[in-house]
């Protein structure tokens, strides 16, 4: 029987990476989108599949599962992905002490200070949006525009760029250019496009000094022929979803 595969996407949200991944194995999926609410959060179809309802989340042979990093693991672990037939995947699938580092590194030191950022701007908006308080006057407008900014650009401003220049000289030193640290992408590379990508070509774009070395990494992924057709999978899922409300 061969694996039956639902990935479980959000709109902007972290989806991309198990995209990625799933076209690089080869792995045939099907994709059910969801659309936040007007609040940024996730809507009750999720929450209906995720217990936090947090995407990604996939569906595996009917077991739902839950964290990039975990869904990724199970991926590369599939007895299908181990076994002899699928030695000619042009990715890292077994797992080195660098994909460890930079799976971890991802998450636990970026994308907590940038989900942080992106908290506090979604709340100023909301705020002077009249969505927590009717109506509010300018002075109270700019002084929660003041907080926001001092908060995001004093403080998470710094710690978010040192995260970027740590990875910007991990790659610079690599002698293969990946965060696998083999000549192949791995999990580490899977998990670090989110937040890379965010830099280059999404919300984040032009916010943050990204060196040659994380540009040339994130241009050798989207040369990649699957890392093509995850975006395009992504696109047009989205837009047929859409469609459909």
């Amino acid at each position: 029987m061969s694996t039956q595969i639902t990935l479980h996407h959000l709109n902007a949200s972290r989806s991309d990476r198990i995209f990625w991944v799933l076209e690089e194995l080869g792995l045939p999926y099907n994709v059910r989108v969801h659309f936040r609410t007007p609040s940024r959060s996730a809507p009750k179809s999720l929450l209906d599949i995720s217990p936090t309802g947090k995407a990604p989340t996939i569906e595996l042979n009917g077991k739902v599962i839950t964290e990039s990093s975990f869904i990724i693991w199970k991926l590369l672990h599939l007895s299908e992905i181990q076994s002899n037939s699928f030695k000619k995947i042009d990715v890292q699938i077994e797992q080195t002490e660098d994909d460890v580092f930079w799976g971890h590194y991802s998450e636990g030191s970026m994308m907590n200070l940038f989900q942080a950022s992106a908290i506090i701007q979604a709340t100023t908006q909301a705020w002077n949006n009249g969505m927590i308080i009717k109506e509010i006057d300018e002075n109270s407008k700019k002084a929660v525009g003041d907080y926001s900014g001092f908060v995001t650009g004093k403080y998470l401003g710094p710690q978010m760029q040192g995260t970027i220049d740590f990875a910007e000289n991990f790659i610079n030193k690599s002698a293969h250019g990946w965060f696998s640290g083999t000549d192949k992408p791995g999990e580490g590379d899977f998990m670090m496009f989110f937040a890379i990508n965010s830099l280059l070509s999404g919300t984040r774009a032009g916010l943050f000094n990204v060196g040659d070395g994380l540009k040339g990494w994130h241009k050798r992924v989207l040369s990649r022929p699957a890392a093509q057709r995850a975006q395009q999978r992504l696109k047009d899922e989205e837009e047929k979803a859409k469609a459909k409300i």
